[in-house]
């Protein structure tokens, strides 16, 4: 086995860590790709399936916290590979399921695997990075996020629309095995540390404008996952798009995360406010015309593709602005936004069951653009200028 000092010089334990950040990711929102088969294999509405999407997002939100409290003292090492190991085990338990209850239950597992997992990435990937090269290390474990979007979650559909959904669940739980034994392999040990998210919390709470960043942030979220979560069974049954153009649709949305990401990093800077504008208003028209461009594919894939585009420009924008307004402790204030993310996910999935099962189903665009109008009114009137001033 390398000794601690060469694993410490190499890529191959961040490159770990980033294929971890993909099966996260992956794991967490292939359901949604696969939400009809899901219901039909247990005899439920599509809003009763979407409650994994619900209650996994609440789960991350309401367990983040108390996780990391608990296991912050913990070697990293050891701690990523019982993450593993018990993601491993949920995800067999998910392709196993005989019962929604028991998918259910194993899909709470395994978001608090993702709990914890993103408790301690980006903290992990800086101390294993080698000498200099922390921020293109954290770069690597968001860029498994953004493939995760591309290629996990469409791949992940592909799979179970032609082999089962199971068979995609279990793909993961042996990714997940593999990569266990990769930890164990090639990550030095990297000592816990005491958690200063208590001490630091007051100080958060007191900070006007990250807070109202952060009530936006919920807002927007919600907006975004009240159709999205619905997305798949949305497009079928309103647009009666075929699944190959359904899926075409699922890789959109990851191809509008890299382009953002492009435009994000030459143009973000000097230009703030455009890019916050952009993702508020291009999220309240793209959700408005979802239904409208339903008679036309073409066009339902290009409004697939901008709705994409405002979400992930929101997301970067965001995140460089949490770390903004918070740089002393911008690790508790962001994984706190990331909380805030899942509160979101969790409340748009939730409103879009309800949607489904007690309104129009055409109508699921309309609320989310409803919502980033709503942001979008209170961003103009109340935080614009407390975030930037008068620039």
């Amino acid at each position: 086995m390398p000794d601690t000092a060469s694993l410490r010089n190499s890529w191959a334990p961040v490159l770990t860590l980033t294929v971890a950040a993909f099966i996260f990711n992956t794991s967490e929102f292939v359901p949604i790709g696969l939400l009809s088969d899901l219901a039909s294999s247990f005899a439920v509405s599509e809003a009763t399936a979407g409650l994994i999407i619900t209650a996994y997002a609440w789960v991350v939100l309401f367990a983040s916290l108390p996780l990391i409290l608990l296991f912050s003292r913990m070697d990293f090492k050891y701690l990523l590979a019982l993450i593993l190991a018990c993601m491993t085990l949920s995800q067999a338990a998910t392709a196993l399921s005989q019962s929604f209850g028991f998918l259910l239950g194993s899909r709470l597992a395994v978001a608090l695997c993702h709990a914890l997992f993103w408790s301690i990435a980006c903290p992990l990937a800086v101390k294993i990075a080698p000498e200099g090269q922390a921020s293109k290390a954290v770069g690597l474990v968001a860029a498994g996020t953004a493939v995760a979007m591309v290629g996990g979650m469409p791949l992940g559909r592909v799979i179970g629309l032609y082999v089962g959904w199971r068979v995609t669940f279990a793909l993961l739980g042996l990714i997940s095995l593999a990569l266990l034994i990769a930890v164990l392999t090639v990550l030095p040990r990297v000592p816990g540390v005491r958690s200063p998210v208590l001490t630091v919390l007051p100080r958060i709470v007191k900070n006007g404008p990250l807070m109202g960043l952060y009530v936006v942030t919920a807002l927007i979220f919600t907006a975004n996952y009240t159709p999205y979560s619905y997305i798949e069974p949305y497009l079928a049954l309103v647009g009666s798009i075929a699944p190959a153009y359904i899926t075409l649709a699922l890789i959109l949305f990851g191809v509008a995360a890299i382009v953002s990401s492009i435009l994000f990093s030459r143009g973000y800077d000097g230009h703030e406010k455009l890019f916050i504008y952009f993702a508020f208003g291009g999220l309240t028209v793209f959700l408005a015309l979802l239904h409208v461009l339903t008679f036309n594919l073409t066009l339902t894939l290009a409004d697939c593709f901008l709705w994409g585009l405002a979400f992930s420009v929101f997301s970067l924008s965001f995140q460089a602005l949490v770390i903004r307004l918070e740089s002393e402790y911008s690790a508790i204030a962001t994984s706190i936004y990331s909380s805030i993310c899942n509160l979101g996910i969790g409340a748009g999935a939730f409103v879009g069951s309800h949607i489904l099962d007690y309104a129009d189903v055409r109508a699921i665009g309309y609320v989310g653009a409803a919502l980033a109008l709503t942001a979008l009114i209170i961003l103009r009137l109340k935080l614009m200028r407390r975030w930037f001033g008068s620039r």
